[in-house]
């Protein structure tokens, strides 16, 4: 069982995290026209939830790209994959929340797609810290749609 403090808890409800997750789908969706593989999922929320993470979004945007931002912050590359692993549960659980309540489904070859069920948020009901994990995710999205998923694994030193 995950032991996680309140704080921990708040800000990775599987509600929230399910929300990351399905911006990214729709972004990445948005950006290329095709679907995410489901292990990519695996990687948004320990990008998308840490802050020192998030603080290398600053001064990006759509365009930017993944191997731009990663060269950038070329000490990410060696953080994220233990991230990824610690927050394995975490991301299962967003998953599960956002297949349960239809906001994402895993097609029968392996990729996530976003439903017409989506959850806006309005920039007014959602703190400056959140709204910067959407951001994140979002561009994480756009980002990754324009790399293989081996790619993508590959720049962070990790295997699919």
């Amino acid at each position: 069982m995950r032991q996680i403090s309140l704080d921990t808890n708040a800000m990775s409800n599987p509600a929230l995290t399910s929300i990351l997750l399905s911006e990214f789908v729709h972004s990445y969706e948005d950006a290329c026209d095709g679907a995410p593989m489901l292990p990519l999922a695996f990687i948004v929320l320990p990008i998308a939830m840490s802050r020192s993470v998030v603080a290398s979004f600053a001064g990006t945007n759509r365009s930017t790209g993944f191997l731009t931002w990663l060269s950038r912050n070329p000490q990410l590359s060696l953080q994220i994959p233990s991230k990824v692993k610690l927050a394995r549960e975490i991301t299962g659980e967003a998953l599960s929340f956002g297949l349960a309540y239809g906001l994402l489904q895993v097609t029968a070859e392996g990729t996530l797609r976003t439903t017409k069920k989506r959850i806006k948020l309005a920039s007014k009901s959602i703190n400056e810290e959140r709204m910067s994990m959407v951001k994140a995710a979002r561009d994480l999205g756009a980002w990754t749609s324009q790399l293989s998923e081996a790619m993508v694994f590959f720049s962070l030193g990790m295997v699919p």
